[in-house]
């Protein structure tokens, strides 16, 4: 009889436990564009010596998107250099992040994905996490376009991770909140490396903002 009872609790709490991870898994939007919208009001227009402009999106974009709290922002430095800023910010939500090569990529256009260690000051401290890496060709030349995810002190290109941090700051604090910053540069063949420093130049630029705000 205590042996059955055993088995009866351990099943039961098996069930709870499995419901808790579940839920916390599940990416059903609860939009919170108020609140998203408030936080990327805070990356400025101005970054160091990048000037920013923002561009419109269509609705159809913010809808397949599920949200609002966008910033879709083109930055110039002093030196005539130029980076794309584009975040995607999830401020109260479990959602089912879209990728940037299912956007990048089209007719005609060839991507070349890979995975880049990069190392920024932050608080006078070096960090170093992954980012994701993509040259995208097309007719109209090459894109070098670098993205990561950020869920409250997880940084870095894993989708997978970034979800079992949303999920783990979920059950552990209540907190979802979830972004995707992606940084791309346009550049001739043969000028990999320019570009390369372009965008590793802005990123540090505005990485204490990225790590403040989101």
């Amino acid at each position: 009889m205590t042996s059955i009872t055993f088995r009866y609790i351990a099943a039961i709490l098996l069930l709870i436990s499995t419901s808790a991870v579940v839920n916390a898994l599940q990416y059903t939007a609860k939009h919170d564009d108020e609140t998203g919208f408030a936080i990327l009001r805070q990356i400025p227009s101005q970054i160091g010596e990048w000037q920013g402009r923002d561009y419109p999106l269509e609705e159809k974009v913010y809808d397949i998107l599920e949200t609002r709290s966008i910033i879709h922002r083109s930055f110039n430095s002093d030196s005539g250099q130029n980076a794309f800023l584009s975040i995607v910010h999830y401020h109260d939500t479990k959602v089912d992040f879209h990728r940037p090569e299912s956007c990048l990529g089209g007719r005609g256009v060839e991507l070349d994905k890979t995975t880049k260690a990069v190392t920024l000051q932050s608080n006078s401290e070096p960090i170093t996490f992954d980012i994701a890496r993509i040259i995208s060709t097309s007719s109209n030349g090459k894109t070098l376009v670098y993205y990561f995810f950020k869920a409250n002190r997880f940084i870095g290109s894993s989708y997978l991770m970034m979800r079992l941090n949303i999920a783990a700051n979920k059950m552990t604090g209540n907190d979802t909140r979830g972004s995707l910053i992606r940084i791309s540069t346009n550049y001739t063949p043969g000028m990999e490396t320019e570009a390369e420093t372009v965008l590793l130049d802005f990123l540090q630029d505005l990485f204490p903002h990225i790590e403040k705000l989101l």
